[in-house]
């Protein structure tokens, strides 16, 4: 199935949750881009660059962090 996590996210929203993923890499920003809150987990650089949308996060501390703020936004 072509966007698999994308996809997981649109049936997790038809079911009425709030969304937030993390991802790392090119692969997850369908996924971020879908969710309620996406947020970048240590990307390389390329990444960072092409989807400034997305807050980046580079520890464990940081993406906690992220999470919280999205938690209180949606």
């Amino acid at each position: 199935m072509p966007n698999q996590k994308k996809e997981a996210v649109q049936r997790f929203k038809e079911l009425q949750f709030k969304v937030m993923a993390a991802g790392d890499s090119y692969n997850d920003t369908a996924m971020l881009a879908e969710a309620h809150a996406g947020i970048l987990f240590h990307p390389p650089q390329n990444v960072i660059d092409e989807f400034p949308q997305f807050p980046v996060t580079m520890n464990y501390t940081e993406l906690r962090a992220e999470i919280d703020k999205a938690s209180r936004r949606i």
